[in-house]
């Protein structure tokens, strides 16, 4: 049957496993997201430019159109003035109707215009002469229903027969008497480009003319009903209306288009050159969030972290007497990063520091009321060399302390030879954190060269022994002596002594024996979340005086429940 042992670290395996796949996943995802904006980055500007030259031809096309349209409104108006101050100049005349002298008048007013094309004299709604001669046969004039009246009198006919000829009919303007004819092109005279057509109405009544490029039939009428720029059919319209007349100016959309060509030759660089910009700068951020580095400091900033508790155990009691705080890397997805994956980049870059920050905060809200009820309990965390030489530490500390009424006592500082403490600096920090009550441990102690340095340097409390000298205790192997020499250093400096990574009866017999006050590992339970070091502390108390072999046995399975080592 499998162990519990052997249970533990199965579950150790795949759950290590499970945070490496979800590390791979968002890596995926990252990647992904690149491709996708990078995408995005290289098409979107472009296509702006593009539209965004197109809407500039449209504009500036429509400016034009209704440029066109303002000019023929202001011909026609213009031409319909005109013509009524003609036709009123011939009342206050005391001229025999149908005179010589009439037709002369008629005549050089006519010619004199520069719009009307003839002239004409009714009585009793019949044409009597025109200002080229009388007439020998009757005209009428146009029928009540085909005449529209002005609000100052003015009656206006859009088809009537020329008097003299057979020529194509004509706009009649009428006014007492008299009536003048105007060819209804008159009234569209204006200059145009190529490819534009203008047609003109007059508001209530109907069509007066239209010229320019050929159009379809139907066109106009549809680019009179509408009011401003319209765009249909592969045409551009603007269209207007004011002072009793509606102007619209028609061009082909094929125009436009080759305009919008000779446009894009300056849009479309413009586009090119920002995506490049946008590329770039993707690759960059995408680049700086694949870094580890950037990872980390988003999940900083992001307080992505959280403390796991790692029962300190006293052998000659089997009681829980404290917790070393543990920092974990809980992923969005809940994935857990394993420490030694990203503490050595957090102590490189600095991010330590923030990070340390947020586990003193932590160790208050998780386990304040635990503290605060037992003050014989205490959590050790551990500090960055920066932080030990500068003395930052301790005033994030007194500051997360204050009001909580934790001892100062039951939180111990734990400094680690990772870091290349600068003795002198760390020797004032340490002196004035344990003048404020706090405990100082060196940690790892035997794995690097300059331990023994700061043990004579440093004002210690305790000394934690490393997991790999005391793995070797039964063993028989070469180095398996040292883990005494240490021991029995430590008794020579008066310090605690607290042995790592226990995972053997043999091993916490052994360390008992020969005078390790404190135990931590695997033995007794892994690194637990604050609501089961809680349970496991309280169980100690149960037990207390039982021994670490019956905290061993009871205690397996509320250990295993834990996330992470």
């Amino acid at each position: 049957m499998m162990s519990i042992r052997q249970k533990f670290r199965g579950k150790l395996a795949a759950k290590q496993a499970a945070a490496q796949g979800g590390d791979v996943n968002n890596k995926n995802k990252v990647v992904v997201l690149t491709v996708i904006a990078t995408i995005v980055a290289a098409t979107v500007p472009v296509i702006g430019m593009l539209w965004l030259s197109r809407q500039a031809v449209i504009d500036s096309e429509h400016e034009r159109l209704t440029r066109y349209a303002e000019s023929v409104v202001d011909r026609a108006e213009a031409t319909f003035q005109n013509t009524q101050r003609a036709l009123k100049s011939m009342s206050p005349l005391l001229l025999f109707p149908c005179s010589d002298e009439h037709i002369a008048q008629m005549r050089l007013i006519a010619v004199n215009s520069g719009a009307i094309e003839e002239m004409g004299y009714y009585e009793y709604g019949q044409l009597k002469c025109t200002s080229w001669d009388r007439r020998a046969q009757a005209l009428r004039r146009p029928q009540p229903e085909a005449v529209f009246t002005t609000a100052d009198g003015v009656g206006v006919a859009l088809e009537q027969a020329s008097y003299i000829s057979d020529g194509p009919s004509m706009m009649s303007i009428q006014y007492g008497a008299h009536a003048a004819l105007v060819h209804r092109e008159r009234f569209v005279d204006v200059v145009l480009e190529d490819g534009v057509h203008v047609v003109l109405a007059r508001n209530g009544f109907g069509l007066v003319a239209q010229y320019g490029m050929p159009i379809a039939s139907g066109m106009a009428g549809r680019a009179l009903r509408g009011v401003g720029n319209q765009d249909f059919d592969g045409f551009f319209v603007s269209t207007i209306s004011r002072d009793g007349w509606t102007a619209a100016a028609i061009i082909d959309g094929q125009h436009v288009v080759e305009t919008m060509t000779g446009e894009q030759r300056w849009f479309l660089p413009v586009g090119v050159l920002l995506a490049l910009g946008l590329v770039m700068l993707v690759l960059r951020v995408s680049q700086a969030r694949l870094s580890p580095l950037a990872d980390l400091q988003l999940a900083v900033r992001k307080k992505e972290f959280i403390v796991f508790y790692q029962p300190i155990i006293e052998l000659a009691s089997g009681r829980c007497i404290g917790a070393e705080a543990l920092i974990r890397w809980r992923r969005p997805d809940g994935s857990i990063v394993r420490p030694d994956l990203f503490v050595p980049l957090a102590e490189e870059s600095g991010l330590i520091l923030p990070m340390t920050d947020q586990v003193i905060a932590a160790v208050v809200e998780e386990l304040g009321d635990t503290l605060r009820a037992d003050r014989a309990l205490h959590v050790a965390v551990n500090v960055a060399a920066h932080d030990i030489k500068t003395g930052r530490i301790i005033d994030v500390v007194s500051q997360t302390l204050a009001g909580t009424d934790i001892r100062t006592e039951q939180l111990w500082m734990e400094a680690t030879e990772r870091g290349c403490m600068d003795i002198a600096s760390a020797r004032v920090t340490l002196a004035r954190a344990r003048e404020l009550g706090h405990s100082m441990a060196l940690d790892d102690f035997g794995t690097g060269y300059s331990n023994l340095q700061y043990l004579q340097g440093l004002p210690m409390d305790a000394l934690k022994i490393d997991k790999s000298f005391v793995s070797t205790i039964g063993t028989g192997a070469a180095t398996s002596a040292v883990i005494d020499h240490i021991i029995a250093m430590a008794k020579s400096l008066n310090l605690f002594i607290v042995a790592e990574g226990v995972e053997t009866l043999e091993q916490a017999a052994y360390l008992g024996q020969h005078g390790v006050d404190f135990a931590q590992g695997w033995l007794f339970a892994k690194p637990l979340p604050a609501n089961q070091f809680i349970d496991f502390y309280r169980a100690t108390l149960a037990d207390y005086g039982t021994g670490p072999q019956s905290i061993r046995s009871d205690r397996t399975d509320l250990a295993s429940t834990s996330l992470n080592a």
